[in-house]
């Protein structure tokens, strides 16, 4: 059943939203804040509205002072393509709705200047979500496309420390602004929001692969001709770590190397998936040379 009547019943608002939203009324500003308030909600509820088109459950969708999170199950399970729909879908309503404004702000019953705050605003949600830094919407996009070129577990790796980088940069922008004599308290609590989403950007490399590789029979069907990409590891190197620099939409095989660079076994990506399903991440790839061949190997 559709959870669409319900995502209004699933938002959360922040109590640190509260605490500005306060700090702006009082210094006059509330109204902007409250437009930009706005925006945020629109460009979550578009995330979770996709979503809920292609079944995915939104558990909620929590709203921060200029940003916000929408906490969708299983989003990182799903196909690529599922993904990639639900994560564009909140830059672009951001983008509608700036264009609807913009086209009907002779007609919207409102002040003319709240109309281009509400514009203003709009766009820069979009443009800002769209910036290839976790937490941002740009950030889970860049990690799909970064992990074909470097692996999963860098593709993540890059794309945090570029939400952290953006966020020291902001900040680094607010107190400057405050030496000059300009206050501009929301970007200083946005970056304060964008550090803090990149610290706990979650880290799936491992199961990324594992989706990827639940999905290779589809996949070869599609397109019949898959590069080969080879790593030659050490023996205790574990199931986890060459997991994760693996990389989408290619065929893995491993050579499985002693200390002394002679060859002990060859493994291809079925073996490490079916003992990280039964053994876990931590087991010796050379654990898995020393056992029987399988019909798998």
């Amino acid at each position: 059943m559709s959870s669409r009547g319900g995502l209004w019943r699933r938002i959360r608002i922040n109590p640190l939203f509260l605490l500005v939203l306060g700090i702006y009324w009082f210094s006059g500003s509330g109204r902007q804040m409250l437009i930009a308030f706005l925006a945020v909600t629109l460009h979550e509820l578009a995330h979770a509205l996709a979503a809920d088109l292609y079944g995915l459950e939104i558990e909620r969708i929590e709203l921060w002072p200029f940003g916000g999170l929408a906490r969708i199950h299983g989003l990182d399970s799903q196909d690529p393509y599922v993904e990639t729909m639900v994560t564009v879908a909140g830059p672009l309503s951001s983008f509608f709705w700036a264009a609807f404004a913009w086209a009907f702000d002779r007609i919207l019953p409102f002040n003319p200047q709240y109309v281009t705050l509400f514009i203003e605003a709009s766009l820069a949600i979009g443009a800002i979500n769209l910036l290839p830094a976790s937490p941002l919407d740009g950030g889970r996009l860049a990690r799909g496309y970064l992990a074909r070129q470097v692996g999963y577990a860098e593709a993540e790796r890059r794309v945090q420390e570029a939400g952290l980088w953006l966020a020291r940069l902001l900040f680094a922008v607010t107190l400057a602004l405050m030496v000059a004599g300009r206050l501009e308290l929301g970007l200083g609590v946005f970056a304060g929001f964008l550090y803090w989403g990149a610290l706990r950007s979650p880290r799936h490399a491992s199961y990324w692969v594992v989706r990827d590789l639940g999905q290779r029979i589809l996949g070869f069907q599609k397109r019949t001709i898959w590069a080969v990409d080879d790593f030659a590891v050490r023996a205790d190197t574990s199931v986890g770590d060459v997991i994760r620099v693996m990389r989408p939409r290619k065929y893995h095989r491993v050579v499985v190397l002693d200390d002394n660079l002679r060859r002990l076994g060859i493994l291809y990506e079925e073996a490490l998936l079916k003992e990280l399903e039964r053994g876990g991440p931590h087991t010796p790839v050379g654990d898995l040379t020393a056992r029987p061949p399988g019909p798998i190997d």
